[in-house]
């Protein structure tokens, strides 16, 4: 899986010390994610606002295990993407969030996206990344202009100030 961005640059601990404090209260660390079978972008809430941290694509990165989720040669990821049984991406993807939130990296977790991938990423997520998933939105918002997408996630009624 390849992820660039702010989170792929400087890590996940980068905004540790960022934390949202209002009046002397520690507000939840929010992050959002919107996915499909084949990209996912990694936002956080931050003083009324969305911004992208991170985007995660099939394919491999350096600390990829050696051809780990190839396709063989001649392969049609088209037809591939029709069967349902086909989750390589976001079983990696929902590794990589688990991994955030074994390391308390957020607080809540809202995830949008389509029915076949909301489900999928349903089952894949651990018991941590479960119990900090504040909403599940079934929606496919993930091939909108990037201010759509922040316009989307800010008429949230969880993200209104």
């Amino acid at each position: 899986m390849k992820i660039s961005g702010t989170l792929a640059e400087k890590g996940l601990h980068i905004f540790d010390h960022d934390v949202p404090v209002v009046d002397g209260v520690r507000l939840p660390r929010l992050w959002l994610i919107i996915a499909d079978r084949e990209k996912a972008y990694v936002y956080r809430k931050m003083h009324g606002k969305v911004e992208e941290i991170a985007c995660l694509k099939p394919g491999h990165a350096h600390d990829d295990a050696a051809g780990e989720g190839a396709l063989p040669h001649g392969h049609d990821p088209r037809s591939e993407k029709r069967h349902h049984a086909d989750g390589a991406f976001l079983q990696k993807l929902t590794a990589w969030i688990d991994k955030a939130a074994n390391e308390n990296v957020f607080d809540r977790l809202i995830v949008a996206a389509p029915p076949h991938a909301l489900g999928d990423m349903r089952h894949f997520f651990g018991p941590s990344t479960k119990s900090r998933l504040a909403a599940e939105v079934n929606k496919d918002w993930i091939k909108l202009p990037s201010k759509e997408i922040e316009k989307h996630l800010l008429d949230l009624a969880l993200l209104k100030e």
